[in-house]
């Protein structure tokens, strides 16, 4: 499964934080490549508007989590569309938007979408589960004398 998330409705969906949208935005992205990385995700968080020349770009990052920014005059709803119309299997991508329009339309081309909230919920109670310690089998004294008894008995009366 791909994701792509929209990166300013995720952040305002969440916060109404005075802090500037670029320090916003980094806190999210960090946020995300680290629960991406720890959950074996893919995903792609999409913004609005053209890079600014003091953010690194999505290359910037490591997989699993591209950043990427609308174009000019395009809307990171659009852009969106545009790589799951162009998906050969777009019922492997997964939109994380509330908005109802986006939605609507991933849904027609044969996208799946999934809420903010149910996404973000999903990430946090999904933890990498640790494997259990390998236990070494350990025996009781019990049944060790317990088998002891056998052996030597079949020593003494071995069967023909």
């Amino acid at each position: 499964m791909f994701y792509f998330i929209d990166g300013y409705n995720l952040i305002f969906y969440f916060t109404d934080s005075k802090q500037p949208l670029l320090q916003l935005r980094k806190k999210l992205i960090t946020h995300l490549q680290k629960a991406f990385a720890a959950l074996k995700l893919k995903g792609m968080v999409v913004f609005d508007g053209a890079q600014r020349q003091d953010e690194g770009s999505g290359l910037s990052y490591a997989n699993p989590l591209e950043i990427a920014y609308a174009s000019e005059g395009q809307t990171a709803d659009e852009y969106i569309l545009e790589r799951v119309e162009g998906n050969k299997k777009p019922h492997l991508i997964t939109v994380v938007t509330n908005d109802k329009s986006l939605v609507r339309h991933v849904r027609s081309l044969g996208g799946k979408t999934e809420s903010v909230d149910l996404f973000m919920a999903a990430l946090k109670s999904r933890r990498v589960k640790k494997r259990a310690p390998i236990m070494e089998p350990k025996d009781t004294q019990k049944n060790i004398d317990r088998l002891l008894k056998i052996f030597e008995d079949r020593l003494e009366n071995p069967r023909e």
